[in-house]
């Protein structure tokens, strides 16, 4: 049974932001997530995207500290950033995002006693920058008020994160990124696990609590573990980039992140396929929703990415549902899978195995995610590893058996992770003599685990691509035998 859409009318339903995060940790949680205080040190790109995560997921009280002064041309997200001190100007930008936040900003680098106040009542500071001198100074005093610290910093293809579980260890002051400038992309890889650290510190999920620094890399190699000593990863070739032509199909929670991370690598084009509009319920988490309640999500984003990318990317919103048979007008080099649906990442999978085009594919769940890459000759496909074909169609047939229409939980953190690290391991499809061969096999982040990020690799490639695949069209009378074999599968709401 379909669900009955409602009345649109372009606004935000304020009652509707968190009901997805309710599911997870109700009423008591979200109000321990509002009457929070975080203090973000710090408003190099690092900072920025930590306090854009604490912001949509309804951190009460966002505080900004960082003294430094807006750049000319400097954006956020699709807005520009008025002049001035960064502190200043930020914190109406990030309530656009979601307006039931209070941000406050000061234009300080905690130099002094009296700016260090600043800090004072927090829940949990997170210090974001590269200065080993702020990071002392914001660890002096969480450890004098007995506030907790996450300390956090990055630079081209390279970027980490710890909690300061011991006050005295020099590795809290990440001497190793000082001098170096905050790289956006690094930045939007580190923002998710940070932002979960901070719900676990403010819901008193303690046995959980990072143990262990949380390291992404670029190059070559490992991607979680440490930069070699003396390595300085490479930068990537802007004219590979620029003559490619990227098919993001899902402009939901993963869209949106995987546009903001698109923005900055500098593709020719990247259009958008989605066939939904954006809902209240989902603005938690799928960022670019702020000002586009009711609107063709398809449409949005792709206007969102022409002015996010500065013009430099392309961007046209396809506004159709992905069913059997979908062949878009365009040719393209890459796909990203960013949709939530089995079957419909099953027709994605069918549609690039059998044309033989590299696919990127990612998921998330409220305490993971995952992605893949798919490149022929070099890697599985997806069916190989998930038996999606199979699991896509069961999955479907109960979908439309059940009358169940319920929004499934859901948080910004993992949707974060697993778009921009899908994103970035684009570079290892078009470069990978600087950035290593694109993952065979699955990667993988879980919040609870001790080691936050995880791959399971596979030995070979398959040798499904270019070959044909199974006909996915579902018909009324393979749903009736479906339901009558399996009917335990069924939910009734």
């Amino acid at each position: 049974m379909a669900k009955k859409k409602k009345a649109t009318t372009g606004l935000m339903i304020e009652e509707e932001r968190y009901i997805r995060q309710k599911a997870i940790w109700g009423d008591e949680g979200q109000a321990k997530l509002q009457q929070a205080r975080v203090a973000v040190v710090g408003l190099g790109p690092q900072g920025v995207y930590h306090a854009l995560c604490l912001t949509a997921l309804g951190v009460g009280n966002v505080v900004l500290v960082d003294g430094s002064s807006v750049e000319p041309g400097e954006m956020f997200l699709d807005m520009n950033v008025p002049e001035g001190a960064r502190a200043e100007k930020y914190p109406d930008l990030l309530q656009r995002v979601n307006p039931q936040v209070n941000v406050e900003g000061y234009a300080t680098n905690l130099a002094s006693r009296i700016d260090q106040l600043a800090l004072e009542a927090s829940t949990a500071i997170v210090d974001t920058t590269n200065s080993p001198r702020s990071k002392e100074f914001a660890i002096s005093f969480g450890q004098e008020r007995n506030i907790p610290i996450l300390s956090t910093s990055g630079k081209w293809g390279y970027t980490k994160l710890m909690m300061v579980n011991d006050p005295t260890d020099p590795a809290n002051l990440m001497s190793m990124f000082e001098g170096y400038e905050q790289d956006p992309l690094m930045a939007l890889a580190m923002c998710g696990p940070g932002a979960e650290e901070v719900k676990k510190l403010i819901l008193g999920e303690m046995d959980s609590l990072l143990r262990e620094p949380v390291r992404y890399r670029l190059g070559d190699g490992y991607r979680f573990g440490f930069l070699k000593p003396g390595e300085e990863v490479p930068k990537p070739d802007p004219k590979i980039y620029q003559g490619l032509s990227a098919l993001v199909k899902g402009a939901g929670a993963l869209g949106c992140w995987g546009a903001i991370t698109l923005s900055h690598m500098g593709l020719g084009r990247a259009d958008q396929v989605d066939y939904d509009v954006f809902e209240s319920h989902n603005a938690n988490r799928q960022i670019l929703a702020y000002d586009g309640i009711d609107e063709l999500k398809a449409a949005h984003v792709a206007t969102k990415i022409r002015t996010m990318s500065r013009g430099q990317t392309e961007s046209d919103g396809i506004n159709e549902m992905i069913l059997p048979g979908f062949k878009p007008a365009r040719q393209y080099d890459v796909v990203f899978d960013f949709v939530d649906n089995p079957y419909t990442r099953a027709i994605n999978t069918g549609w690039t195995v059998t044309g033989s085009i590299p696919m990127i594919s990612s998921g998330a769940l409220p305490n993971s995610a995952r992605w893949n890459v798919h490149v022929p000759g070099k890697t599985a496909c997806m069916d190989c590893i998930m038996n999606i074909y199979e699991e896509g169609r069961k999955a479907e047939m109960i979908r439309r058996a059940s009358c169940a229409a319920n929004p499934d939980p859901s948080v910004v953190m993992s949707n974060a992770i697993g778009a921009v690290n899908g994103v970035l391991d684009l570079y290892t499809i078009f470069e990978p003599e600087k950035f290593g061969q694109p993952f065979n096999g699955e990667q993988t982040y879980r919040a609870t685990t001790p080691r936050r990020f995880g791959t399971s690799p596979r030995v070979d490639a398959c040798d499904c691509y270019g070959k044909s695949t199974p006909n996915l069209e579902i018909t009324p009378e393979q749903i009736d035998a479906f339901v009558a074999e399996h009917p335990h599968l069924l939910t009734d709401a």
